[in-house]
């Protein structure tokens, strides 16, 4: 097992989160009242206050748990703004939540707001401290960020919970200084790599370093293996991965394919990070995008790409 880093926890934990009760406690304060209403039942038999108790605290717990499950499929269907305000209902039913903030904080990244991205995750950090998933999140939101050293931390906190954690073994590619280094570390995550999308991201990540270490066949064999995976990729995946894919095939040599991609880019998730780099390449080329200014934001005929503004607190509990 890797070394830890930085002392036992980077960030400080809840209270309540130093053990695994605690934590399923802070996941489902439900439970306190239903064990409340079991015990009273059970004590004094079918009274209607214990009756009234149990029945509340379930449809309580049922009703938060349906927002998360719709909140999910949202932000896989590419809806970040619809999966962030379903997200936030069930954050005020349950400020406590580990998988509330972990959902605000990737749907933050998609919604290019890393800033934000990173207050949620650290908050989803606190409550469950030993969920290496969320150390890995919380790292990749420090790469957009632009804070390496912080990105790189939480990226070996994660592989010391669990070595073969594939999000941050892609953040320590992409921190890495030497070229070796980097394709050690590519290399290294595709045999932890289980689900297409995570395989098509490594296969791009490899792409761009080959083409950069001037190994232009090679990469070219690792872009076609993406392209076969992208279309069983989930929209909040896909949306990146075709412009990712269509600016290594620009710089291939090959813009009729780079121009499919970005034009795939902006119909899967007209409403990520990338729908108005994606117009602006494929109507004018890789080359060309940086003579539009910085606050277009252009639309193809039957997309529409939603800018809205928004004012988000993250609740910092105790």
């Amino acid at each position: 097992m890797a070394t830890q880093p930085f002392g036992s926890h980077p960030i400080p934990r809840h209270r309540f989160a130093a053990h695994r009760l605690g934590r399923v406690l802070l996941q489902t304060p439900e439970l306190v009242a239903l064990l409340v209403s079991m015990v009273w039942m059970d004590l004094t038999g079918w009274s209607p206050l214990a009756v009234t108790l149990g029945a509340m605290s379930g449809l309580w717990f049922l009703a938060r748990y349906l927002l998360l499950w719709h909140a999910r499929r949202y932000f896989q269907r590419g809806r970040y703004h619809k999966a962030t305000a379903l997200a936030g209902a069930a954050r005020r039913m349950n400020p406590y939540s580990a998988d509330v903030y972990w959902l605000l904080g990737i749907s933050a990244l998609q919604r290019n707001r890393p800033t934000l991205a990173v207050a949620y995750l650290q908050q989803a950090c606190r409550l469950d401290p030993d969920n290496p998933k969320l150390y890995a999140a919380l790292a990749a939101a420090h790469v957009l960020a632009e804070e390496p050293d912080a990105a790189i931390r939480y990226a070996q906190y994660a592989r010391y919970l669990q070595p073969n954690t594939f999000e941050a073994t892609m953040v320590m590619s992409d921190c890495a200084a030497g070229d070796q280094q980097i394709e050690h570390y590519l290399r290294a995550a595709l045999p932890c790599a289980r689900r297409p999308s995570d395989r098509a991201v490594i296969y791009c990540a490899l792409a761009d370093h080959l083409l950069k270490t001037g190994r232009r066949t090679e990469a070219v064999s690792y872009l076609a293996q993406a392209i076969r995976l992208a279309p069983v990729c989930p929209p909040a995946t896909r949306g990146s991965l075709h412009y990712q894919l269509g600016e290594l095939l620009w710089h291939c040599g090959e813009p009729e394919m780079a121009y499919e991609q970005f034009c795939a880019s902006l119909k899967v998730d007209p409403h990520g990070p990338y729908p108005a780099k994606a117009w602006r390449a494929a109507a004018l080329g890789l080359a060309n995008q940086s003579e539009t200014q910085a606050g277009e934001q252009p639309t193809a005929a039957g997309e529409v790409i939603e800018l809205v503004p928004e004012q988000e607190k993250v609740s910092h509990s105790a």
